[in-house]
């Protein structure tokens, strides 16, 4: 019986603690999106896209490189306002560089505020990531809510 009120009360702090704390997107959960090369760049990586929405940071972007051709690359974020499939002109916006080594392995990222959402929040529109520097990545297309 002592042991079940130690837990209860173990319990009850945690719940405390983490009371009041960001809690993860409901409506768009994490995604990890592969980077493939364009015509035939060696190589790959992956985009993980998080929505933490909360008052600081509201989604945070995780790129990496392995086996790409070594270099400085340009992160670029597609978004499609008007179009769920990546069609149309996108609005671009750079976010990051990353910079692999000799074995074109690297990391990059980048912490947006809710106010970079700005006038998107509440949209939800598609999105294709592209890496772009001594040869070329990019994601597929996906559908993400702004909420």
């Amino acid at each position: 019986m002592r042991k079940m009120l130690v837990l209860v009360a173990a319990a009850g702090v945690l719940v405390l603690a983490f009371n009041g704390t960001a809690a993860a997107d409901s409506v768009y959960h994490t995604e990890r999106l592969a980077l493939s090369g364009v015509s035939g760049a060696p190589g790959g990586g992956m985009v993980v896209n998080a929505h933490a929405n909360g008052p600081n940071v509201y989604a945070h972007e995780i790129y990496t490189l392995r086996h790409a051709v070594p270099g400085t690359y340009q992160v670029v974020l597609n978004i499609y306002v008007t179009s769920l499939s990546c069609e149309g002109t996108p609005i671009e916006i750079q976010t990051a560089q990353i910079s692999t080594n000799a074995a074109g392995n690297g990391r990059g990222d980048v912490k947006f505020t809710p106010e970079d959402a700005g006038e998107l929040r509440g949209s939800t529109v598609s999105i294709r990531w592209t890496v772009s520097g001594q040869a070329t990545y990019a994601t597929q297309c996906t559908v993400v809510t702004l909420d």
